[in-house]
């Protein structure tokens, strides 16, 4: 048997893009090469990676117990050319984060800020999504990091709780719940509400710790971008749920207003996910050391 890292690399390519065009494009292959890789590691190891449907290639039980193996040694392999490639920098290479919509635009640019200045050799991609998006892509080996809002409960992903947040109910300076010092849980009833959409941690947590204690919620809509909520509540369209993070700005300058409510504490824990199956690079290590979280020794 001899399997070779151009069949592991198309292999890894396809299972996460679902496509030979797709993965012979980021691997800078043609297609005829990109299929034939993937059918001689199939060859090698007598048995089908991927089922196939249509023009799309769906990983399949086989392919799934390959899949951290191989990204475990492509991830070696990477750490050993970037380390020899630059004896004096060893900190270079690439890292995928994938971080909820909150913290991708509010929280992480100026950690990235940082470690890009530090380690200019050290590139990334950054996608924002939410929770649920970034889980599944953890879970399928698509990013390196997570950094998310809402709960996982996968049972393939180590979650690290990272730092805490406040929700806060917020509307506009004009709205009648801006000149009240403090409002009941009834008076949030028949209100218009703008909330992120479902799947986001926002909405998640505003639905387990407010949300069920109404008894007339009125959703007038559901956005998947903060930025898009903050203007709309304060165009007067409503009132809404979103973290101090995103908010805190508004409130300094008056656009906003945070309304308290009489026995409610919106609070949340952000967490950090890695796949336990993952092999952590140096670059990995050293971006969880800039996120302030180190691996403990045993």
């Amino acid at each position: 048997m001899h399997i070779t890292l151009k069949q592991l690399k198309a292999f890894r390519a396809v299972a996460s893009l679902g496509q030979v065009r797709l993965a012979a494009q980021q691997l800078s292959l043609s297609q005829p090469a990109t299929s034939m890789a993937i059918a001689e590691l199939e060859n090698q190891l007598g048995c089908q990676l991927f089922d196939r449907t249509g023009n799309k290639l769906l990983i399949n039980h086989q392919g799934e117990l390959l899949m951290p193996l191989a990204s475990e040694l492509l991830d070696r392999t990477s750490e050993i050319e970037t380390l020899f490639r630059d004896l004096q920098n060893t900190e270079s290479g690439h890292l995928r984060i994938g971080a909820s919509t909150t913290i991708g635009n509010y929280l992480l640019p100026d950690i990235l800020a940082q470690v890009s200045a530090d380690f200019p050799n050290i590139s990334f991609n950054m996608d924002i999504r939410n929770t649920e998006n970034i889980i599944s892509r953890i879970a399928s080996f698509d990013l390196d990091i997570g950094c998310v809002e809402g709960p996982c409960q996968h049972e393939d992903i180590d979650v690290i709780p990272w730092q805490e947040d406040e929700l806060l109910i917020i509307c506009s300076p004009d709205h009648p719940l801006a000149n009240l010092r403090e409002v009941s849980v009834e008076q949030l009833n028949n209100q218009n509400w703008i909330l992120r959409e479902s799947g986001s941690g926002t909405r998640n947590i505003f639905d387990q710790q407010l949300g069920q204690k109404l008894t007339d919620l009125s959703v007038k809509m559901e956005l998947n971008q903060s930025e898009a909520i903050k203007k709309l509540v304060q165009y007067g369209q409503g009132i809404s749920c979103l973290s101090r993070l995103c908010v805190s700005h508004e409130l300094e300058l008056g656009e906003l207003i945070s309304v308290k409510v009489t026995g409610v504490t919106l609070r949340r824990t952000l967490s950090l996910l890695l796949h336990k199956k993952k092999y952590q690079s140096h670059i990995i290590q050293l971006m969880l050391s800039a996120l302030g979280w180190q691996k403990p020794e045993y």
